[in-house]
């Protein structure tokens, strides 16, 4: 658990290295790239991997590896589409003021690395740890709280969005 809680740091660490010079355009696109294909991850990367489950013919137990994969290639699939159509359908760079995009670019980098870190942590937590392959019990206090924080923010965007569609889905219960 002290692994992946390091490595989450370090991916955060890189997303907001890798976002906070691209300017306040570039990254809010990206971040609701992101969100939008986080949530087409979760809600259409689970019938893939069951489905993937299906036509392999594997048993059960290896579903959440199925699961897992559908969610984060449903993510990269959609994540790389929806960035070719942005940058395609904006080809022009919208301009701020200075002051604006010296302040907003890397603010909206850091919440760009934030909602892709807090993806990956709630795909984590709903996977891998609920299937019970994880064992969580023996993690510290401090490693709880921190996988519980860095998925926050994508759960806050999944559990409306999964209630005003009247989703019912054993990944989105209580955290």
């Amino acid at each position: 658990m002290l692994y992946l809680c390091i490595l989450l740091g370090f991916v955060l660490f890189g997303g907001i290295a890798m976002t906070v010079g691209e300017g306040l355009w570039s990254n809010t696109i990206t971040f609701f790239v992101i969100t939008f294909s986080g949530l087409l991850g979760v809600f259409a990367g689970v019938p893939l991997g069951v489905f993937a489950m299906e036509k392999t013919g594997k048993e059960a137990d290896f579903g959440w590896y199925f699961i897992f994969a559908g969610m984060w290639l449903t993510f990269a699939l959609s994540v790389t589409i929806l960035r070719l159509l942005a940058d395609r359908g904006s080809k022009v760079r919208m301009r701020f003021i200075p002051q604006l995009e010296a302040v907003g670019g890397p603010l909206m980098g850091l919440l760009v690395a934030v909602m892709f870190v807090s993806f990956a942590t709630y795909t984590l937590e709903r996977v891998p740890f609920r299937a019970g392959e994880w064992d969580r019990s023996k993690a510290s206090s401090w490693q709880n709280t921190m996988l519980q924080t860095l998925q926050r923010p994508f759960y806050n965007v999944v559990k409306p969005f999964a209630r005003s569609e009247g989703v019912d889905h054993p990944f989105l219960g209580k955290s």
